[in-house]
C-alpha cells in the first residue's frame, strides 16, 4: 500500500512539473523573436529596440528583431498570427494600424481574438511636414495652394494607412485633389520629404523628419491627431480645426492566440517593469515619444475601439483616389 502511495505521489509530482513547464513556469529558455511589421528606421522599429534591450535583461534571453514591412502592418501581423503560440514570437509597434489597415485593402481582416495582448507602451501623434522652400507657410496657405493647383501637390505617408485616409478625409471636406504616396516606414518617408521628393508628408513623432523639424529644417503644418505634439505646443490638430476624423497610433505588443496566460503575464510584467525605468523613459521622451504603460487587457480594448472606428472613415473616403 505504501509503495503504491509513493508511486502515485511521484506520478503527481512529475505530472505537475510537466504541466508547469508547458504553462510557462520555465519560460523563456531560448531567444525570443520580435517581429516589427514596418521597415527599419521607422518608430515601431526604434521604440521596440529601446524596450527590447531592457526586457531581455529581465527575461534572461536574447531578443531577435525581424522587420516585416508591407500593407501598413498587415504582412507582419499575419506572420505573428500564424506563429506557434509558445511565447517566442511577438509583434511590436503601432499594432492598431495593422488591425485597421485591412479595411482599406482587399484582404482578410483580423479578429481581436486572433491575438493575445502583452500591453501598450505609447500613443503617437502623426504630423504633416513640408520643406521650408515651399510657398505655403501655414495650414491655411497649404490648403489654399492645394485648391489652386488640383492634382499637383503630392502627400506622402510613413507607412500609416489610417493617417493617409485621414488626409483623404480632409481632401473630401476641402474639395481638394492630392497625389498620395505610401512609404514603408517613417524613416523612408522622412528621407522622401527631406529630399523634396514629395510636397508634404506625414510621419509620427520621433522620426528623422520630426527631429529635422525640431532643428528648423522642416516645417510642421498640422497635427493629424487630437492631442499635443511634443516640443511643438502651438501646432493645431484635427479637433482644433473641426475636421471629422483624426489619427493616433497605439504602440504595443501582442502574440498569437493560444499563448498560455502565465507566459503572457510574465511578458506583461516585464514590459511594465521596463516602463518604470527612468533612464529609458527619459530617452524616449527626448526622442519625442510619450511613453506610458497600458495592461494587456487595456490594450485589447484599445484595439477593439480602433477597429470599431474604422468603417466610418472607410465609408467617408471611399470615392477618394
Amino acid at each position: 500500500m505504501k509503495k503504491a502511495l509513493v508511486a502515485l505521489t511521484a506520478l503527481f509530482l512529475i505530472g505537475g512539473f510537466w504541466v508547469n513547464s508547458v504553462m510557462g513556469v520555465d519560460y523563456p529558455t531560448k531567444p525570443i523573436t520580435i517581429i516589427v511589421p514596418w521597415g527599419a528606421g521607422g518608430m515601431s522599429n526604434v521604440s521596440t529596440r529601446m524596450l527590447g534591450e531592457k526586457m531581455k535583461a529581465i527575461l534572461g534571453q536574447p531578443i531577435v528583431y525581424i522587420n516585416k514591412p508591407g500593407a501598413s502592418g498587415v504582412i507582419g501581423l499575419n506572420a505573428v498570427k500564424k506563429a506557434k503560440p509558445d511565447g517566442y514570437t511577438i509583434a511590436s509597434g503601432a499594432l492598431t494600424l495593422g488591425f485597421t489597415s485591412p479595411f482599406f485593402f482587399d484582404t482578410d481582416r483580423f479578429e481581436v481574438d486572433d491575438f493575445v495582448y502583452i500591453g501598450s507602451y505609447m500613443p503617437q501623434e502623426r504630423v504633416l511636414f513640408t520643406t521650408n522652400d515651399k510657398p505655403y507657410k501655414t495650414w491655411e496657405e497649404f490648403i489654399a495652394y492645394s485648391k489652386a493647383h488640383p492634382g499637383k501637390v503630392s502627400v506622402g505617408s510613413g507607412g500609416a494607412q489610417w493617417a493617409l485616409e485621414v488626409m483623404k478625409s480632409i481632401a473630401r471636406k476641402e474639395n481638394i485633389k492630392w497625389k498620395y504616396v505610401m512609404f514603408k516606414s517613417g524613416g523612408a518617408a522622412s528621407s522622401a520629404i527631406l529630399g523634396g521628393h514629395v510636397d508634404a508628408c506625414e510621419t509620427g513623432t520621433g522620426t528623422p523628419a520630426y527631429q529635422s523639424a525640431r532643428q528648423g529644417k522642416l516645417r510642421v503644418l498640422v497635427d493629424l491627431g487630437t492631442e499635443k505634439v511634443p516640443f511643438f505646443p502651438g501646432v493645431r490638430n484635427m479637433k482644433d480645426l473641426g475636421y471629422p476624423f483624426s489619427t493616433m497610433l497605439e504602440y504595443g505588443m501582442a502574440m498569437p492566440a493560444g499563448v498560455p496566460e502565465e507566459i503572457r503575464q510574465k511578458l506583461e510584467n516585464a514590459l511594465k517593469t521596463v516602463m518604470q525605468d527612468k533612464e529609458l523613459m527619459n530617452k524616449m521622451g527626448e526622442t519625442g515619444f510619450t511613453p506610458r504603460f497600458v495592461s494587456g487587457s487595456g490594450y485589447r480594448e484599445i484595439v477593439i475601439g480602433a477597429i470599431n472606428d474604422t468603417p466610418a472613415l472607410q465609408d467617408y473616403v471611399k470615392d477618394i483616389k
